[in-house]
């Protein structure tokens, strides 16, 4: 179950969770299960987040920095992913189904 606080600073835009992230260097961002669907994630850094189980069907993740994150087992059907950086993401059993993967790094 993500944590209610970081969903809640995601949901306040990408601008104020890079602040807090910076801020925030020691804490893993806890948002598993959360339903981020249609959410605008735009060059998100969601580095080393716990994601598992998350909704992230048509959520904009372009130019996001997705490294060494869990998304096991998370929804990106028909997510834009275009640029993102996927490098050592953990995708087990994630479905990508109608997901945007143009020049995403992987």
């Amino acid at each position: 179950m993500a944590n209610p606080e970081h969903v809640e600073i995601l949901q306040q835009g990408v601008e104020v969770w890079s602040r807090w992230r910076k801020k925030n260097t020691e804490i893993l961002p806890d948002l598993s299960e959360a339903n981020l669907s249609e959410a605008d994630l735009r060059e998100a850094d969601l580095r080393v987040a716990s994601l598992g189980l998350a909704n992230l069907s048509v959520a904009n993740l372009r130019g996001a920095d997705l490294r060494r994150a869990d998304f096991s087992r998370a929804n990106f059907l028909g997510a834009k992913l275009r640029d993102a950086d996927l490098r050592e993401t953990n995708l087990v059993v994630a479905s990508l189904r109608g997901a945007k993967l143009h020049g995403a790094k992987s």
